[in-house]
């Protein structure tokens, strides 16, 4: 279950003109995942006065909050919703926005007005359902998550749950699978599972904490340790988040396989490797 905006709903009134070849051309460019050639066409064709401005700022939202830029995104659809206030779209994604920032109280806000629009999307009711969870509302968040099921399932499957029991089983199988020359690291550092992650790992100096992070290496790398020149305020930890992963997965098959990859991916970290290595190091 992996959140995305779709694009800004077709437009009920003037504010909001149709697609034109430059929106198109940028959607695609989204649809692609170029993210940054999206933006960038985006702001060229702002300041030249190119495409439908409406549009564009939701686009450029939508280019924000793919990369993890939730504030910026926060800016652009708030923009949006001062010239239409009932734009699903923006309504809801106004609240994922706030939600990756850990303002649950104003996403809360947020997401209830985006629920309560007449054609309120079914991005709008994960939304709420992330929020839920964080209030440790969990059967709450699951009704919210099975109405998302219902109205886009393709999009949304009804996430794949485990015990505690059966997720650190496939935890210590994955370890198991690791290439040889890896085993001994990951004996060094203790592998946490906990549903989701708490505030207190984001203002531990990891800017890129968000709530709906799948995994997480908390700790000084392998690298740095040696060289000594370091100050170590709590020992290394690999965090698996499982409510992120078993939402992330399309089925049991596929949340054993995310399993792997984020145990391998934050176990790269603590050995030093950047993202570009992992691949080529059978770490991703």
């Amino acid at each position: 279950m992996e959140l995305e905006p779709d694009g800004i709903v077709p437009p009920d009134s003037d504010l909001q003109a149709g697609r034109d070849p430059v929106v198109a051309r940028i959607e695609e460019m989204l649809e692609e995942e170029r993210f940054e050639a999206a933006l960038e066409a985006i702001l060229e064709a702002l300041a030249k006065g190119q495409g439908n401005s409406l549009d564009l700022t939701f686009l450029a939202g939508d280019c924000f909050l793919a990369m993890g830029r939730a504030a910026e995104a926060e800016e652009r659809f708030r923009a949006v919703l001062e010239l239409d206030p009932d734009c699903p779209s923006s309504r809801c994604w106004l609240a994922m926005s706030l939600f990756l920032q850990w303002r649950f109280d104003e996403a809360e806000v947020a997401v209830k007005a985006a629920r309560e629009l007449p054609d309120a999307i079914a991005d709008s009711h994960v939304v709420q359902g992330l929020l839920l969870e964080h209030r440790g509302q969990f059967d709450a968040a699951e009704a919210c998550f099975e109405l998302a099921s219902a109205m886009a399932p393709e999009k949304y499957p009804v996430p794949t749950r485990m015990t505690r029991a059966e997720f650190d089983r496939e935890v210590r199988k994955a370890a198991r699978k690791l290439p040889r020359q890896f085993r001994q690291a990951l004996d060094r550092v203790p592998v946490v599972v906990q549903d989701l992650p708490h505030p207190e790992l984001a203002e531990g100096g990891h800017e890129e904490v968000a709530p709906d992070i799948l995994g997480l290496f908390d700790g000084i790398s392998l690298p740095e340790t040696e060289s000594g020149d370091f100050l170590q305020l709590r020992p290394n930890t690999i965090y698996l988040f499982q409510r992120n992963l078993e939402r992330a997965a399309q089925d049991t098959e596929d949340l054993i396989e995310q399993i792997r990859i984020t145990l391998w991916h934050e176990l790269a970290h603590y050995l030093g490797f950047e993202e570009e290595d992992m691949d080529d190091l059978g770490l991703a």
